[in-house]
C-alpha cells in the first residue's frame, strides 16, 4: 500500500507540472467571459444556459486531462526507461499501475475543483446560486472520468498513446449514449448480430448513470437509487478494468 501511494503521489506532481495549469487557465479564460455571451443571447435563462455551458466545458477539460494524461502514463515510463528501474525494483506492476491511476485521479480532483470553484465564481457575478444539485452534478462529471481514466489505462497497456486516446474518445461518446445503443442494439437483423451487438453495448461503460445535468438546469428530483447506482457502477468498473489491465502489463514484454 505504501509504494502504491508514493507512486500515486510522484504522479501526481508530475501531472500538475505537466498539463493540468494550462487547461484551467484556458477554461476560465472561456467561461469568465462566456458570461457575457451568454446574458446578450438570451433573456431570463441565464442561469440555466450558463449552467449548462459550465458543465459541459469542465466535462470537456477533465475528458482532455484524463485522456491524454491516462493513455500517455506508462508510454512516458517506457520512453524514458524508468520503468524498467521501477519494475527492478520490489515493485509489482499492477501497483505501478493502481499508484499511476490514484495519482491522475488526484490531479482531475485538483482540477474539478478549480474548475467547479470558477463556475461558482461565475453564478455569483450573474446572481446565481448553486445548490445541491448543481454539486451533484459536478460529482457525476468527476464520476464519469473515474471509469474513462481507468479505460484509457487500460488501452495504454496495448497501444500506443495516439490509438489509445481515439479509442478512449469512441468509448466516451458511446458511453454518453449507453441507453441509446442498446435500443438500437435490439433492432439489429438477425439473432447473432443482435447479440453481438448488445454484448458490445453492456462492455461499453454506461456514462448515464453519472449524468445528473438536466436535473441540476431544470431543479428536477432526483431518485436516490441512482447516486448508490452511481457509486456501486463505478467501483466495480474501474476496479474491473484495472485489474484486465493489470493482467496485460503483467504479461507484457517491456524490454
Amino acid at each position: 500500500m505504501r509504494r502504491i501511494l508514493t507512486i500515486a503521489v510522484n504522479t501526481f506532481r508530475e501531472s500538475v507540472r505537466d498539463r493540468i495549469l494550462y487547461g484551467l487557465i484556458v477554461f476560465a479564460l472561456i467561461v469568465l467571459p462566456g458570461s457575457r455571451l451568454v446574458i446578450s443571447l438570451s433573456v431570463g435563462q441565464e442561469i440555466r444556459i450558463l449552467k449548462d455551458f459550465g458543465f459541459g466545458a469542465i466535462a470537456l477539460f477533465g475528458l482532455l486531462i484524463a485522456v491524454v494524461s491516462g493513455t500517455a502514463m506508462l508510454f512516458k515510463e517506457m520512453d524514458k526507461r524508468t520503468i524498467y528501474v521501477l519494475v527492478a525494483k520490489p515493485v509489482k506492476r499492477w501497483e505501478l499501475l493502481v499508484g499511476k491511476y490514484f495519482g491522475l485521479m488526484a490531479t482531475l480532483l485538483l482540477a474539478f475543483l478549480i474548475m467547479g470553484a470558477t463556475l461558482v465564481l461565475t453564478l455569483a457575478l450573474m446572481g446565481g446560486k448553486p445548490d445541491g444539485l448543481f454539486f451533484l452534478t459536478i460529482a457525476g462529471l468527476f464520476g464519469q472520468l473515474t471509469v474513462i481514466t481507468a479505460v484509457a489505462m487500460l488501452f495504454s497497456t496495448l497501444a500506443s498513446p495516439a490509438l489509445s486516446a481515439v479509442f478512449t474518445f469512441c468509448v466516451y461518446i458511446a458511453g454518453t449514449s449507453a441507453d441509446q445503443l442498446r435500443l438500437f442494439a435490439d433492432r439489429m437483423p438477425g439473432d447473432l448480430l443482435k447479440i453481438a451487438a448488445k454484448a458490445v453495448s453492456y462492455v461499453i461503460p454506461n456514462l448515464q448513470n453519472f449524468n445528473f445535468r438536466t436535473e441540476s438546469i431544470y431543479n428536477l428530483p432526483v431518485d436516490h437509487a441512482k447516486l448508490w447506482l452511481m457509486l456501486a457502477y463505478a467501483v466495480f468498473y474501474v476496479a474491473f478494468t484495472l485489474t484486465v489491465a493489470s493482467i496485460i502489463l503483467e504479461r507484457k514484454d517491456l524490454k
